[in-house]
């Protein structure tokens, strides 16, 4: 982890924030960070506790409500019933929804500047997205994360002044991250006019088209249908199978490999895997066809978020233009740091 304290006479510091509801990823020009998308309230650790903190540097945070663990360390060491996640819309974004995004961000700066403590104020520009169809709720994210916020971590203390937020639709960092370079220039190698993001999260499917920079917002929107959809398919096999709730991690763990371990010995659910995935795979292509019908009008679709991979076969057989982004979990991240570049240019 590179350690780079500022000062209120720095540079601000450029952040894409992509808070996802299953992983939350930010990037610098210097690094990047990714952590599980889950918090709940911090408890004594009888033993080790020590060792816990070096495991899980930066997983621990204090704010109004009291002390936290987030990321990993919540995953381990909190029984599943404690620990909390954001699932879409909340009955008050300002109390509920923002509130916690508030606090994952203060972890993500906090694990970026690790290591900084009781320094002057850190200036940060700050871009980040929402699922397409939550943008009404932008105005009220930008508030809730504008200003000065102190950050204090099992690794860091200092007060963060986020002088600047940019909101996008959620896969237009995908987008960005194709039509800009790291520097926050436009792509000579981007040629298409007409491009498509599909984006497939943990709790949504979201579909941004651009028509040569402009947003068509009738060819874009989201479903409630992610990974999530697959994983709660998961999670109730396993307990019914071993009548007990299994942790959140090894729901992931037979979601991505197919197999279980119980009592040391290998059980295999290829096939129940499978058959979790078809909502989320039927649902994507669903709005794909809402939105862009057979795609005629559409010269590239470029597919993203951590469940892009789930998706990717039926999606490219379907849609032939369509291409895997690279590091497709990361994208809308790298994406929104490179238009917090390109925005500082134009200013």
């Amino acid at each position: 982890m590179l350690h780079f304290p500022q000062s209120s006479h720095s540079q601000p510091l450029s952040l894409g924030l992509d808070i996802g509801y299953g992983v939350t990823k930010a990037v610098t020009d210097r690094t990047f960070i990714t952590f599980p998308s889950v918090c709940g309230h911090a408890r004594d650790i009888k033993f080790r506790a020590e060792d816990l903190a070096g495991r899980y540097s930066g997983d621990q945070v204090s704010d109004s409500a009291g002390g936290w663990f987030v990321g990993e360390l919540a995953l381990t060491q909190l029984p599943p019933g404690e620990v909390l996640r954001l699932r879409g819309r909340t009955a008050d974004e300002t109390q509920l929804g923002n509130v916690f995004r508030v606090r994952l961000a203060k972890v993500a700066l906090g694990k970026l500047l690790a290591g900084t403590h009781h320094g002057e104020a850190v200036h940060v520009r700050l871009s980040t997205g929402l699922p397409v169809d939550h943008m009404g709720d932008a105005p009220e994210l930008k508030a809730a994360l504008m200003g000065q916020h102190l950050i204090q971590t099992d690794c860091a203390h200092f007060v963060a002044n986020v002088t600047e937020v940019m909101v996008m639709p959620q896969p237009y960092g995908s987008l960005y991250a194709q039509m800009l370079t790291p520097s926050g220039d436009i792509n000579p190698c981007h040629t298409f006019t007409r491009t498509g993001v599909c984006d497939v999260g943990t709790y949504t499917v979201d579909l941004a088209l651009d028509d040569d920079g402009v947003y068509v917002d009738a060819e874009s929107g989201s479903v409630e249908s992610g990974v999530y959809t697959a994983q709660e398919r998961i999670a109730a096999l396993l307990e019914r199978d071993h009548r007990q709730k299994m942790p959140f991690r090894m729901v992931e763990e037979v979601l991505r490999t197919g197999c279980f371990r119980a009592s040391g010995e290998v059980i295999h659910y290829h096939e129940a895997v499978q058959e979790a995935l078809e909502p989320l795979r039927s649902a994507t292509l669903n709005l794909m066809s809402e939105k862009w019908k057979g795609g005629k009008t559409v010269d590239v679709i470029y597919l993203s978020g951590g469940g892009a991979e789930l998706v990717k076969a039926v999606v490219q057989n379907t849609y032939r233009q369509t291409r895997l982004v690279a590091n497709a979990q990361t994208a809308n991240a790298r994406g929104y740091l490179h238009y917090a570049h390109f925005q500082a240019h134009a200013e």
